[in-house]
């Protein structure tokens, strides 16, 4: 993890929210604190002791986007179509927002600010160049002169939501390079010429055609959007992104304050003024400019014995002002624990079978009305959800015990789940591509509209597609890839890849039905996908079904781990009875024990093979944080906070909020256990 800038008074009563999330059980009371809270739950920012006085008031504001219709319009802004150029800007993410997309072979973003989107190819109507949100990661694009081809590029480092954060591309002909907060985060080779008579829009917040017409939408607020003739320095931008650029500077080509004093999007470097469009408004918060630059700080791990553990971060500030660390801290107990069921092959539960009508809606419902005892967050189906994928009465029965997932009384959108298509499921069986029931029942128009899911490889079909789900502050990505009896295309994988890249703080899960055979060994398909995968840090399980059996494999590739499972039970009594897994996380422990149980025998099976344990890494999994001491230093120096009292064999989670008052981060969460 990295070092988390914010920047003004209202991103400090949002950074003081840590990495908790909403509908989590909160964690155990560090001894001697009471009862635990979430810093700035209030929605009033902590004033540190150093800040007495109250948060210095910059006096920055921003422009605020609704992640709905909201966005500004520069109309087709011939001045702003360049072949060479940097672009930059504050942003804080409030939501997911809407995405866009690029064009064939481009990406999906979430719009920052840019010139086009993905409209025609080999034409005026290509992208000229757009900068958005990738995921969790920045990520730009642009079409070339020559062909309209796409030339995209990612960033690595995760943005997360309500913290500001400086965000710059440039390209200088020859190479993409992205920057957050003034550091490289990426850099890729396109060797082409951006389409630089592109007559597309240029807009902020949305990205606009060469009718002016919007697609994708931020969800959050904008700063200092600035445009340049050439590809700037990494000094250059980490030199100026705190401070307003020098009047008359001719490389500037249009630069938008989005002040709440001016009330409208003036351009003070061209004459290239935005009209903004949708309910978009003025706001306090944002960038801090003309009054220093943030402190440096470094978290080191704690130092810890069984009853102790002392907490330090140094601290420098090369102006020397006051420098104040408040100490946030959360114990990760049992009661932090959840779990996500996985569903093997369902599909002798839907041919209308005697015994067996009942079996598929036993698990849905036992799913639900057991979310809360376990603290289920997810549910994965392994795929062959039918037993013949032309048959429409038994995709009816599968729609029918899955809905019921759907709609769950106080979750919105329901259980987040996913599911991949077996070959079963394919018609003829066995045809990659031969999904034609498959995406009426469970195509892109069932998912759209729900929260978790994230979208698919190819626009219209789901036969690859992944979704996400929150853990007590740790995010989970699932990519789910139908059946192949074959090694996968590369453009497959490496879309798959590319998700995971997009979310590189999440928990990573590749769900396809046929990974690992009865053997242990991986299946073709399951070979190119752990080849794809194995250099991916943040892809840890794989599972399946398809082959009546239970089988695992662990497979370590430069020191990186991926756990893979098969489990299927369809040559049992009943095509099953039933039998899933239930996936149980510690986050306290850094472990997965698996589980295996049948809802219609209601039983557990508990062989070697039906239940263990394996060791995964859950930081960021927890409950709520709660602010301890507040430690003052003077210009340079290191504040401690010592945690005493604690007991053997605890884990805990921490970070710190550093401020001189104007400027505010946080460093990254680490976490220690004590020795027992």
């Amino acid at each position: 993890m990295r070092s988390r800038w914010i920047v003004s008074l209202v991103a400090l009563a949002l950074a003081a929210c840590g990495d908790s999330s909403g509908d989590e059980a909160p964690g155990a009371p560090i001894p001697g604190t009471g009862t635990p809270s979430t810093p700035g739950e209030s929605g009033q920012p902590i004033v540190p002791p150093a800040c007495a006085d109250g948060m210095t008031d910059t006096g920055a504001t921003s422009l605020v986007f609704d992640g709905v219709d909201d966005y500004v319009t520069m109309g087709a802004a011939s001045e702003l179509g360049l072949d060479r150029f940097t672009v930059e800007a504050w942003v804080r993410r409030d939501g997911r927002g809407r995405t866009f997309s690029t064009g064939a072979g481009g990406l999906a973003l979430v719009p920052i600010a840019g010139k086009g989107r993905g409209e025609g190819d080999g034409s005026n109507i290509d992208c000229n160049y757009t900068i958005g949100f990738a995921g969790d990661v920045i990520g730009a694009d642009f079409e070339d002169a020559a062909t309209g081809a796409n030339h995209p590029v990612l960033g690595k480092t995760a943005l997360p939501l309500g913290e500001w954060h400086h965000v710059a591309v440039s390209y200088d002909g020859a190479t993409w390079r992205i920057f957050v907060d003034g550091r490289l985060d990426a850099e890729a080779a396109a060797n082409a010429t951006p389409r630089k008579d592109s007559a597309q829009h240029f807009g902020i917040g949305a990205a606009l055609d060469s009718k002016g017409t919007p697609a994708g939408a931020l969800h959050g607020a904008l700063d200092e959007v600035r445009v340049w003739k050439r590809a700037r320095t990494a000094a250059e931008i980490a030199g100026s992104m705190y401070t307003k650029p020098a009047a008359g500077d001719p490389d500037l080509v249009s630069r938008w304050a989005l002040d709440l004093a001016d009330g409208a999007v003036k351009d003070s470097a061209g004459s290239t003024p935005g009209a903004i469009e949708g309910g978009a408004a003025f706001a306090k918060g944002g960038a801090a400019l003309d009054l220093g630059t943030p402190p440096k700080a470094t978290a080191s791990p704690a130092a810890v014995t069984a009853t102790r553990a002392e907490l330090s971060v140094a601290v420098e500030d090369g102006e020397q002002k006051a420098i104040s660390a408040t100490f946030h801290v959360r114990r990760i107990v049992d009661e932090d624990d959840f779990a996500v069921v996985v569903l093997p092959d369902t599909q002798y539960y839907t041919t209308g079978q005697a015994g067996r009508d009942d079996i598929f809606h036993a698990q849905t419902k036992w799913i639900v009305d057991n979310r809360a005892a376990y603290n289920i967050k997810g549910v994965i189906h392994n795929g062959d959800i039918v037993d013949k994928g032309s048959v429409e009465a038994q995709w009816d029965v599968a729609d029918a015990a899955m809905k019921r997932l759907e709609t769950v009384p106080g979750l919105s959108g329901g259980v987040p789940y996913g599911v991949c298509a077996g070959n079963h499921d394919q018609a003829p069986n066995g045809t990659v591509g031969g999904t034609v029931l498959f995406n009426q029942f469970f195509g892109p128009t069932r998912f759209a509209k729900r929260p978790y899911f994230g979208g698919t490889f190819a626009a219209g079909k789901s036969d690859e597609n992944w979704f996400t789900f929150n853990a007590g502050g740790l995010d989970f990505v699932v990519v789910n890839l139908q059946y192949s009896e074959t090694a996968r295309e590369a453009p497959v994988l490496a879309w798959a890849k590319r998700v995971f890249e997009q979310h590189p703080e999440a928990f990573g899960v590749v769900n396809s039905h046929a990974i690992v055979t009865p053997a242990g060994n991986f299946s073709p398909a399951g070979k190119s996908m752990y080849d794809a995968f194995k250099d991916v840090p943040n892809v840890h399980l794989m599972t399946n079904g398809h082959y009546s059996a239970e089988a695992r494999r662990e497979d370590t590739s430069g020191g990186h781990t991926i756990h893979s499972m098969l489990a299927d039970y369809q040559s049992r009594e009943n095509g099953g009875n039933g039998w899933m897994r239930i996936w149980e996380f510690s986050p306290a422990n850094d472990e997965l024990t698996v589980r295996t149980y049948s809802p219609s025998l209601k039983k557990f099976e508990t062989d070697a093979q039906s239940e263990f344990t394996l060791k995964v890494n859950l930081k960021g999994a927890g409950g709520k944080f709660e602010p301890r001491e507040t430690v003052d230093v003077a210009g340079t120096g290191v504040a401690k906070h010592t945690l005493d009292g604690l007991g053997p064999g605890q884990t805990y989670e921490w970070y710190a909020t550093v401020t001189d008052c104007t400027h505010v981060m946080n460093t990254p969460v680490q976490k220690f256990t004590t020795p027992k």
